[in-house]
């Protein structure tokens, strides 16, 4: 019996766990990025067709914009065309050994978009497709354990979240691979148009046990611990998506081919290598730019928290000529206080940490 259509492909979920960046800093290799994603792998003529120049034009407005003010275009997720394009022109890497890559986003729940709506439990407490109700004029309160973890409370004096409840769960990951044996790498998984980050750690198969199979068992009782949804493995046999069973939309995927690339530390927001600063998108004049913008500093605060920039190394930059003399890019904000981040599937959410992980 063969099915009629691809379970993955169906579900934009699953398939991000089959197409998203994994990028790592890979102890004695260095920084990598790697991707199964099926668009990498094609004929040389659809490669073509999908480079930059085909793809990174913009209108003929836009372009009249640039040579006349001599500024950059707002910096928005480039086209996956882009990132394949960019990924097909790097060195190509052969990894040696096998790599373990265990997720690091908290959990956090319920979390509400900036507009208000209610999105799924991302905790793996609950099933995933379950929304739950709640009345209008709770929607700005946390959950009672988001603010006994030191989610901000209107009108109430500003609480540090507690780092063992923060979203921010790359150390306590990284501190649980370590001590099992092993250098570990440090990086993200990150979607197709580069839109959204999450953090993620890593540890050589080899150095964590002696067989492959309890290596495999010890990064699923971390990621277990730490309520994330499945381990990858990355290496020579491609790349393996282990579901941990917490989120049942995750597919078990195994063998897809990989291509892994040297990566330099650019701009993590642009999907070209080489490219300069970044400009925000939106401003501060009526209320959907300033909306824009404030969604835009969330996404580049969650860029350069899980990963380096090359360009503006995540401080303030000077204005462009045509530009009012305030500064066009701000410093990045401390993982602490990042309200709002930008998640796989789309969602933008503010953040509502709960209780410990299970």
């Amino acid at each position: 019996m063969t099915l009629d259509h691809d379970p993955v492909e169906s579900d934009p979920v699953a398939a991000s766990w089959r197409d998203q960046l994994i990028e790592l800093d890979l102890p004695g290799v260095g920084p990598i990025t790697a991707s199964a994603d099926p668009g990498l792998l094609v004929d040389a003529q659809t490669a073509a067709n999908d480079s930059v120049q085909d793809y990174g034009e913009g209108s003929e407005e836009e372009r009249e914009e640039e040579l006349l003010y001599r500024r950059r275009r707002p910096t928005v997720p480039p086209a996956p065309q882009i990132v394949r394009a960019t990924l097909r022109d790097r060195r190509p890497l052969e990894l040696a050994h096998s790599w373990l890559v265990v997720p690091a986003l908290g959990p956090v729940l319920p979390t509400l978009s900036p507009e208000g709506t209610i999105v799924a439990d991302l905790s793996g407490g609950q099933a995933p497709f379950e929304v739950r109700g709640q009345s209008s004029e709770q929607l700005a309160r946390p959950s009672r354990e988001g603010a006994r973890a030191g989610a901000p409370v209107e009108g109430s004096a500003r609480a540090v979240r507690p780092a063992a409840l923060s979203w921010f769960r790359r150390p306590a990951v990284a501190a649980a691979l370590r001590r099992r044996g092993g250098p570990v790498a440090l990086g993200a998984l990150v979607g197709t148009r580069r839109d959204w980050f999450e953090p993620a750690a890593a540890a050589r198969e080899d150095l964590l046990a002696s067989h492959p199979d309890q290596a495999l068992e010890s990064a699923l009782l971390i990621a277990v611990e730490q309520g994330q949804g499945a381990v990858l493995r990355i290496g020579p046999g491609g790349l393996d998506v282990i579901p941990t069973g917490a989120d049942p939309r995750i597919p078990e995927l195994e063998g897809l081919d990989l291509m892994v690339t040297a990566r330099p530390a650019q701009c993590p927001l642009q999907g070209q290598d080489g490219a300069g600063p970044c400009r925000p998108h939106g401003g501060p004049w009526i209320r959907a730019a300033h909306s824009a913008q404030v969604d835009w500093e969330a996404r580049r605060s969650q860029a350069l928290a899980v990963q380096s920039c090359g360009v503006c190394f995540g401080e303030a930059l000077p204005p462009e000529p045509d530009q009012p003399p305030v500064p066009r890019l701000s410093h990045r904000t401390p993982v602490v206080e990042i309200n709002r981040l930008h998640l796989r599937g789309g969602e933008l959410v503010r953040i509502d940490p709960i209780v410990p992980p299970r």
